[in-house]
């Protein structure tokens, strides 16, 4: 493969990444973080490991999108912390 193709192959995965993750911002704001990291296990539970990498980068731009910080825990936590 050369490196002309896999540079387009790339790009369009990344914007793939932000077609999906701005999609799931404008229907559900922060949740759409949730919505995409539960895609994601799904997708890894049945054992399709590139849709579960898509999902989990559509979480993380999703999270970038709407300044949720990822790895902590809003339980237990007073709502001013979050």
């Amino acid at each position: 493969m050369s490196i002309f193709r896999w540079l387009a192959r790339r790009r369009a995965f990344i914007q793939l990444i932000e077609r999906e993750a701005t999609t799931l911002v404008e229907r559900e704001g922060g949740a759409g973080f949730y919505t995409a990291r539960e895609l994601a296990r799904r997708a890894r539970d049945r054992g399709d490991l590139d849709t579960a990498k898509l999902w989990w980068r559509v979480s993380r731009r999703v999270a970038a999108m709407t300044g949720i910080q990822t790895g902590l825990a809003q339980m237990g936590r007073p709502e001013s912390e979050w």
